[in-house]
Formats: C-alpha cells, sequence, structure tokens
C-alpha cells in the first residue's frame, strides 16, 4: 500500500495529513489516542469467526522522524469491537520502553480502553529508530509479534485477552498516542494467510 493507494483505498484518514508519492504525513492534531488511518481488509459476512487468520503488517516509515519527534504509533486490526497490535514507540522513549510492544483496546474515532503488554523495559534494548517494523498477529490464538532489525533483531511477542470477530469484518488501523504525535508512512504490506497454510 503506497501513500497514494492510502489516499485512494482507505475508508478513513485523519485530516491532520500530506501525501506525496513516497509519504503520508500525519501532523500533530489536537485529539489524543486519535485514528490515523482505517484500511477495510475483509467485509463482514466473508470469514467465520473460528477461521484461522495469520495478519503480518510491515510497515516502512520516516526515520527522521521517530528518531527526533514525538511519533508513538499504534498499527493493527480490528473487527469493529476491539483492537488488537502494537505501539511503535519513537526513539525518545527507547530508555524504558521496549522499541515495540503489544496493545489492545476498543476502536473507534479514539482508541480506548488500552492494555499494553510488557511495555517497559530494565535495560535500553536499542539507539535508533528503525526504518522498518513487522507485525505478525495470529488472530485464533490470539497471539502477536513484533519484530525490528535492531543489532541481530528484535523480536518482542504479546498474548491478547481479546479476541476479533472476524464475520464482522477486518480493518487495519493505524492510531496517535498523544495529540502531539507526528509519522511519515513510505508504505504499508498486508498479507492475510490462513494459519495451515505456510
Amino acid at each position: 500500500m503506497t501513500p497514494l493507494w492510502l489516499e485512494t483505498h482507505a475508508s478513513f484518514i485523519n485530516a491532520n495529513h500530506s501525501t506525496s508519492a513516497d509519504q503520508i504525513t500525519f501532523n500533530a492534531g489536537s485529539t489524543n489516542d486519535a485514528a490515523l488511518l482505517k484500511v477495510p481488509l475483509e467485509a463482514a459476512g466473508v470469514l467465520l469467526d473460528a477461521t484461522p487468520l495469520t495478519v503480518k503488517i510491515t510497515v516502512a516509515n520516516n526515520v527522521s522522524i521517530g528518531q527526533t519527534l514525538d511519533s508513538d504509533i499504534r498499527y493493527g486490526v480490528s473487527d469493529g469491537i476491539n483492537f488488537i497490535g502494537f505501539e511503535a514507540p519513537d526513539r525518545g522513549n527507547y530508555g524504558t520502553s521496549y522499541p515495540c510492544y503489544g496493545l489492545e483496546a476498543t476502536p473507534g474515532a479514539t482508541l480506548t480502553n488500552r492494555t499494553s503488554f510488557n511495555k517497559i523495559t530494565p535495560n535500553q534494548v536499542a539507539s535508533f529508530y528503525p526504518d522498518q517494523f513487522v507485525f505478525t498477529l495470529k488472530l485464533d490464538k490470539p497471539w502477536g509479534s513484533c519484530f525490528t532489525a535492531h543489532g541481530g533483531g528484535f523480536l518482542k511477542t504479546a498474548e491478547f485477552t481479546k479476541r476479533l470477530l472476524l464475520s464482522h469484518g477486518l480493518t487495519l488501523e493505524v492510531y496517535r498516542s498523544n495529540h502531539g504525535e507526528r509519522v511519515g508512512i513510505k508504505s504499508i504490506e498486508v498479507t492475510i494467510r490462513k494459519t495451515g497454510d505456510y
């Protein structure tokens, strides 16, 4: 999904943004926990709730924003009732937070009733903001992992308590944390597979 593709196909894009061929940039806004982007992946009624799905989300971001500015961004999927995914904080949080960690919540215009998993790190594990995040969500477990290319690779897993009802549909959703957070998204790639297919 390129920036121009997202402009055409997203069901929602936050008004505080600008788009070029190379990047969609979300600027600071006035609302905490605001939705930035929503892209329908599967329509309601297509999947059964028990369908064993794995969703892989690969996000390429503007490193200079995450390295120097407030940029705590949440990426995940929603059935319109529950959201499961990961938060990727900016470099300024790496002293106390992992480069990514699990998050579940209630989706909407803002992300509410949030619960994060294993957010706090006893020791700093990264010194730079990566240009790519890979989030894997096994929706039938429900379980997930996030991967960044720090050192030999940083991997963080999460066991979610919320379970998505796939019969309600499936949407890729992106949220900010504080209203001042910014992010520059260069591309998003989403792969959906039945868990037993590979």
